[in-house]
C-alpha cells in the first residue's frame, strides 16, 4: 500500500501552530527550511499543489493581495483544517522507508577501496557535527522563549543533536575499523 502524502498536514501544522498570520506559498516553505527541515523536507513542487488542494478542500483559506507592486497568495488556515490537523495528529505515526545510501555503500564496502569509504563516512560525520552545533545553537535561541510551541520545539532539537551525536559515535568507531582495514587491502 502506497504512503499517503504527509504535505498537506506539513502546510495545516505551519498555517496552524509555527505562525497564526497569513502565509504564501514562499513564507510556508521558508518556515519549513527554518524549522522543521533538519527531520522533514519539502519542496515547492509539494506545497504549491497541496495549497491549491487544501483551499479547495476548504481546510485553508486563500487570499490574493498585492505587495511592493507584486500579486500572491495568502493562506490561513480555517477551523475545518484545524479540526483535520488535530485528528491526524491523534493517528499513531508511520514508519518511513528505511533507505540509507551510505549504509548500503558500507555493505558493499569490499567491492571498492577503503579510502573511498573512509571519505564517504568522513563527510558524512562532518555533516553531522555541524548538525550538533546547528541545533545547539538554535536551542540556545529558543530556550528563552515562553510560546507554545517552544517546549516541542525543544524536544524535536534535543532528538535531532542525540541522533547526530549517535551517528558520530558510529562513524567514529566504524572509521577507526576502515583505518585498520586499510593496511590489510
Amino acid at each position: 500500500m502506497a504512503r499517503a502524502s504527509r504535505t498537506p498536514y506539513v502546510v495545516l501544522g505551519i498555517l496552524g501552530v509555527l505562525d497564526p498570520k497569513p502565509l504564501s506559498g514562499y513564507d510556508i516553505k521558508h518556515l519549513i527550511d527554518g524549522t522543521i527541515s533538519h527531520f522533514w523536507a519539502e519542496s515547492f513542487g509539494q506545497i504549491y499543489p497541496v495549497l491549491k488542494q487544501l483551499a479547495a478542500e476548504k481546510l485553508i483559506r486563500a487570499r490574493a493581495t498585492t505587495e511592493n507592486g507584486r500579486k500572491k497568495i495568502l493562506y490561513t488556515i480555517t477551523a475545518k483544517g484545524e479540526k483535520r490537523l488535530a485528528a491526524w495528529l491523534e493517528e499513531p505515526p508511520e514508519e518511513g522507508p528505511k533507505r540509507e545510501e551510505l549504509i548500503l555503500k558500507l555493505f558493499f564496502g569490499s567491492k571498492t577501496k577503503i579510502p573511498v569509504l573512509i571519505g564517504h563516512l568522513q563527510t558524512r560525520r562532518d555533516r553531522a557535527q555541524a548538525i550538533v552545533d546547528q541545533y545547539s545553537g538554535w536551542l540556545k535561541i529558543i530556550q528563552g522563549q515562553r510560546e507554545s510551541y517552544t517546549p516541542f520545539q525543544t524536544m524535536t532539537l534535543r532528538g535531532g543533536i542525540a541522533m547526530a551525536k549517535a551517528f558520530i559515535q558510529w562513524a567514529d568507531e566504524s572509521l577507526a575499523t576502515l583505518s585498520r582495514m586499510k593496511g590489510t587491502k
